[in-house]
């Protein structure tokens, strides 16, 4: 009886602590995380800094909502005020979305602004959300601060 007992404690707890579902991104910089933000646990924006020795690199993005993919998945680049750039996805294109860095600091001239930022939108959110500050500098002898 007693083990029947500690048996469904032992289930009880466990089926507390895991909370399925919750959207949930992650940013990669050449296959390598940078962050990962769960959207329902507060925290600051993050911030990424590019410059020219990233111009070769790959900035990946992965987004779940509840554990599942969205469809109609776009990338899109703002200066604040301005959609710099867009970049969707299909759904067959798999988890990641991907972008090359030189893209997005090839973005610094258009906006003249030093930080643009990243947003993910899909069919399932079709507002969007920021995913992150990305602070662009094309000359990579500067300091980023």
């Amino acid at each position: 009886m007693m083990v029947a007992f500690i048996s469904m404690m032992l289930l009880s707890v466990t089926f507390l602590s895991f909370r399925p579902g919750g959207d949930h991104y992650e940013v990669y910089l050449n296959k390598k995380l940078v962050f990962t933000q769960i959207v329902s646990q507060p925290g600051s924006l993050k911030s990424l800094a590019l410059d020219q020795r990233n111009v070769n690199d790959k900035v990946d993005v992965f987004y779940s909502h509840c554990g599942k993919l969205g469809t109609k998945r776009v990338i899109t680049i703002r200066d604040g005020k301005n959609v710099l750039k867009e970049w969707r996805f299909s759904d067959e294109a798999g988890k990641f979305m991907s972008v090359g860095a030189k893209e997005i600091l090839a973005l610094q001239n258009k906006s003249g602004d030093r930080k643009v930022n990243l947003y993910y939108s899909s069919e399932q959110m079709p507002d969007g959300r920021i995913l992150a500050s990305i602070v662009l500098d094309t000359d990579a002898n500067k300091a980023i601060p």
